[in-house]
């Protein structure tokens, strides 16, 4: 199964919260789909956030193999 490019919960003020998946950052807070999917579609990965993430990755697997 592929991992989904952006990830969006629906919040009970109706806003949807949208964040991606590969770098975790939030990508939209809003009332409108149009609004997350304009947000969605200009999302760019920060490569600072990208090589945390993989450090993250990488010492928490280290870490729950010990």
């Amino acid at each position: 199964m592929e991992t989904p490019e952006f990830v969006r919960k629906y919040n009970l003020d109706w806003t949807i919260h949208s964040y991606c998946a590969q770098c975790f950052a939030t990508v939209a807070d809003s009332s409108t789909t149009a609004e997350v999917n304009a947000a969605e579609d200009q999302h760019e990965c920060d490569p600072r956030l990208l090589e945390m993430v993989e450090k993250y990755r990488s010492i928490s697997h280290l870490l729950s193999a010990a």
